[in-house]
């Protein structure tokens, strides 16, 4: 059911391909490497998800981007360029054709860049993935803070200072690579004019980029509103779905949205 196979510059990448080697007519779901998370993702949660998928018969890649787990940095080789070159890859020795692509974090950035210049990809999944703060997060955050005791007031109000000098710190952001969001949202609208099914979930780990779920559509605009877009706030989560319960709703969910995904005989409609 596993099978390793070698890709990139050289070949020197490597990923895991689970699920019966017969054609399929839903997309093969690649998975790469999470942050500084090895493939198989946090908690094991790539391992699980393509155990699941595979008893649909739908197969899964997952895989170390460069400079993560196993795989070496490489020049001129990012996240981008490593998930193309899994998809040539596959298609080469699999004959796929269609692809989804994303996961947690910065797999779900790689999966936005690699689905934005690549036909292929058909699908994509958004866990934590790009958000705009915007009206919403900010009315969220009032409230939020409104509800706090009293006592707590006191410290906020000695780090507002700070706060307007911009030293609040680093948030997620600064670590990501996201497009603007002028550039976001007309590329958002390409792919929903192109047919790519998406999942996205935020969870209640991503405190300083998403509070609200109606940031979403004030973000991304009205292509957010098209039955090809699936969106979920679960702030009851955290960032990486540590306990258990959380992990299986997730799974569940994922499971759910790949086997409900088009059939694209032929790799595309």
């Amino acid at each position: 059911m596993d099978k390793v196979i070698r890709f990139g510059p050289g070949q020197q990448l490597a990923g895991v391909l689970t699920g019966p080697p017969l054609p399929q007519a839903r997309p093969l779901l690649l998975l790469p490497s999470a942050g500084l998370q090895p493939r198989c993702g946090p908690f094991r949660l790539h391992v699980e998800l393509g155990e699941r998928l595979a008893q649909h018969g739908i197969r899964s890649f997952r895989f170390d981007l460069p400079g993560v787990g196993e795989a070496p940095r490489l020049n001129g080789c990012d996240g981008r360029a490593a998930t193309l070159a899994a998809i040539d890859r596959l298609q080469e020795l699999e004959g796929c054709a269609d692809f989804a692509v994303g996961g947690i974090c910065s797999a779900a950035d790689v999966g936005w860049q690699a689905a934005v210049v690549d036909a292929r990809v058909s699908a994509l999944l958004m866990l934590d993935g790009i958000a705009f703060t915007g009206p919403w997060f900010h009315y969220a955050r009032a409230i939020n803070r409104l509800r706090r005791l009293p006592r707590e007031w006191r410290g906020m109000l000695r780090r507002a200072p700070d706060r307007l000098r911009g030293s609040d710190g680093l948030g997620s952001a600064d670590f990501r690579e996201w497009p603007s969001h002028a550039d976001a949202r007309r590329e958002f609208a390409q792919l929903v004019a192109r047919d790519v099914q998406q999942l996205w979930i935020y969870s209640g780990g991503y405190t300083d980029r998403f509070l609200h779920p109606r940031q979403f559509n004030w973000a991304f605009g009205a292509p957010a509103r098209s039955p090809q877009v699936a969106m979920h706030y679960w702030p009851d989560c955290d960032h990486t779905y540590f306990a258990r319960a959380h992990r299986d709703r997730l799974l569940a969910a994922v499971e759910d949205w790949m086997t409900r995904l088009p059939t694209r005989l032929g790799g595309r409609p």
